[in-house]
């Protein structure tokens, strides 16, 4: 075999892969296009579901807790607009402040890190998507060109046109489902962080509360179990 012949026999090769993975693109990318549309629907279920109970003072919260007495912490973060993980991860650390100060701490940053979790896991696949929906938009562009130049030069308009319009299509289809995506990772990421900051602070007004209380040789609750279930994976208030 020649090195002409090679390289006709790899290039037969490249040109049938190509075409071949022509139709798991746009497979692929019509996916995608669901999913950007299923995020801004989850989204605007979030708004409504989530997002418009949420209107804490987060000052009020604070001073309240600040005031209240050891006993009724809990019924402050109970009764407050918190999210549901928010309260869950507060609730937990001031039903286990009879642990020592590192103790707490510790217990504190673990519930705030599943919070956190929680909130990374919801922005991963958006992250993702704003990231391959542009490549395969791409993908989708550069593989309908080749025959689409081979009709070119054999006079074939018709195939010319729908190749370029397949071309074209891809490329569209691929950047609508990256902002779309792009826009709801975007607005879920300052409200997260909205959402971390407030328990942050919070979290800090319930270890000080717990650290006076040692000093002042209250007897603090201790609960090995955790105190509430494991909700933060889950939505909802």
């Amino acid at each position: 075999m020649n090195v002409s012949d090679l390289y006709l026999y790899i290039t037969t090769i490249l040109h049938t892969l190509a075409q071949t993975l022509m139709i798991p693109v746009m497979v692929a990318l019509g996916l995608l296009i669901l999913f950007a549309l299923f995020s801004v629907g989850s989204l605007i279920m979030e708004v409504f579901t989530e997002r418009r109970h949420y209107k804490v003072d987060s000052r009020q919260v604070i001073n309240a807790i600040h005031d209240a007495g050891y006993d009724d912490i809990e019924g402050v973060l109970t009764g407050g607009r918190l999210l549901k993980p928010q309260k869950n991860a507060l609730i937990t650390v001031t039903k286990n402040m009879g642990l020592t100060s590192d103790e707490l701490f510790a217990l504190a940053r673990a519930q705030i890190e599943k919070v956190n979790d929680r909130y990374k896991r919801t922005l991963l696949w958006s992250e993702q998507v704003t990231k391959i929906a542009p490549m395969l938009g791409l993908m989708c562009t550069l593989i309908p060109l080749g025959p689409g130049i081979v009709a070119m030069g054999q006079g074939n308009v018709a195939e010319l046109s729908m190749s370029l319009l397949v071309a074209f299509d891809g490329t569209v289809a691929g950047l609508v489902a990256a902002v779309v995506a792009m826009v709801v990772t975007a607005v879920r990421k300052r409200w997260y962080g909205q959402y971390t900051l407030i328990l942050e602070s919070l979290m800090t007004v319930v270890l000080d509360k717990a650290n006076t209380a040692r000093e002042e040789g209250v007897k603090l609750p201790h609960d090995p179990v955790g105190g509430q279930p494991d909700d933060t994976a889950k939505g909802g208030r």
